[in-house]
């Protein structure tokens, strides 16, 4: 089995996902929902592509490429961004792990509740393959019918789905995720017709 706590690197592809302590909600309002994402938006996005993600009553999903020193640093000069401090791919680690903290933090207050919210370390797998990332795309966006959490996985609002569809995504690096289809019609007839994904890639999950 390969190790789930393996270090970020700079220009690859990792699927990273968590679950709630005892598979427990970490999610119960749309404010939870939004204050994640906005966390994300704001201290992770500079630092990495988003391809996918899906936040769900009880864990979530996020498909990433770690950008290079060299991308990062056009943004830091341009002060888009703070330089990160070490290595990149342990920055990114400790941030992601700063959001679930204050996640945690935030949801105890708002519930009533005390101790840690989420397993812990969050997972991080290497995406080796086009046909394993394409089909871990449409897996992380089903994920909401997969659970019948929600009966559309075109509607669901806090998955990137919607995000493939605007004109300009706050999160998704749309123009690169597309290319591993072709364009937006084929992203959206793959997600239409495939039903193999689960079965392709569910040897590489643990859920």
């Amino acid at each position: 089995m390969k190790n789930f706590t393996e270090p970020l690197i700079e220009n690859k592809v990792f699927h990273i996902y968590t679950r709630g302590i005892d598979k427990k909600p970490i999610f119960l309002s749309d404010k939870h929902y939004r204050s994640f994402l906005w966390k994300y938006h704001k201290k992770v996005s500079p630092y990495v592509d988003t391809f996918a993600f899906c936040l769900l009553g009880n864990h979530f999903h996020l498909l990433i490429r770690v950008k290079t020193y060299q991308e990062i640093d056009k943004l830091t000069d341009l002060k888009l961004c703070p330089k990160p401090k070490g290595p990149i791919g342990l920055f990114i680690s400790r941030v992601l792990g700063d959001i679930l903290n204050s996640h945690a933090q935030m949801f105890n207050r708002a519930t009533d509740r005390t101790g840690g919210l989420f397993e812990s370390p969050f997972r991080r797998k290497p995406v080796d393959s086009l046909i394993y990332l394409t089909h871990l795309i449409k897996y992380i966006h089903l994920n909401p019918v997969k659970h019948e959490i929600y009966s559309n996985y075109e509607f669901y609002p806090y998955s990137s789905y919607q995000e493939y569809l605007k004109f300009k995504p706050r999160i998704i690096n749309k123009t690169e995720g597309l290319n591993f289809f072709g364009n937006l019609a084929i992203f959206e007839k793959f997600h239409e017709t495939d039903t193999s994904s689960e079965e392709k890639i569910s040897k590489l999950l643990i859920e």
